[in-house]
């Protein structure tokens, strides 16, 4: 088991002991998207990761990937509360996603933010944005007075700090004199209606 895997359960275990005495049950469309920000969260904290690697100065790059770590560990604990087995989630290689619409955004995440240090922070920016439309609908889900919409609630503050820290940074970089394509695409398009649709159209053919 890899340093990650051992943070997740450990994280998730104590998790779990905070909540379990608000466990109730949800619909089988909020547990899906349980699910489904479960790997989310775990995307973000990949993508990021793989940028920290090209682009070492580049602080959100270094320090949001273990903010991501504890937003998965929040939201298996919450699994874990309602007894919902995510083991198949959890044991997910770096980089490997259930999701086939989640598989390919990430595949093509990488590769845009490959091209440039901005082509990384607009991948970064988009992914938060996506990461608080998502979390929004996935609240709209559930009571307001549960334990799952208070964490979703957490992890919108933190999303929305993340946010914050990637617009600062794309303030003071140089965007490339002749824009990459797929940097161009993401910002003229943004990543949020991208991801939308290839989780509607995933979750159409289910």
């Amino acid at each position: 088991m890899n340093a990650f895997k051992i943070l997740i359960s450990a994280l998730a275990i104590y998790m779990t002991g905070t909540t379990v005495a608000q466990a109730q049950s949800y619909s089988p469309e909020a547990i899906d998207n349980l699910r489904y920000m479960i790997e989310e969260e775990k995307l973000a904290g990949d993508v990021y990761r793989s940028f920290g690697v090209l682009y070492p100065t580049i602080m959100p790059f270094r320090n949001i990937p273990r903010s991501e770590d504890m937003h998965v560990a929040t939201l298996v604990g919450q699994a874990n509360a309602i007894g919902l087995d995510v083991s198949d989630l959890t044991s997910l290689a770096a980089g490997q996603f259930e999701n086939p619409a989640l598989q390919s955004l990430y595949l093509n995440l990488v590769a845009q933010g490959s091209t440039s240090s901005f082509a990384a922070l607009t991948v970064g920016k988009n992914i938060e944005l996506l990461d608080i439309a998502d979390l929004t609908a996935a609240r709209a889900l559930i009571p307001t007075d549960s334990a799952l919409y208070a964490s979703y609630g957490s992890l919108m503050n933190a999303s929305y700090n993340h946010l914050n820290a990637f617009n600062t940074w794309l303030a003071r970089t140089p965007v490339p004199a002749v824009p990459e394509p797929e940097t161009y695409a993401m910002l003229l398009a943004g990543l949020a209606i991208v991801g939308g649709v290839a989780r509607r159209r995933t979750r159409s053919v289910s």
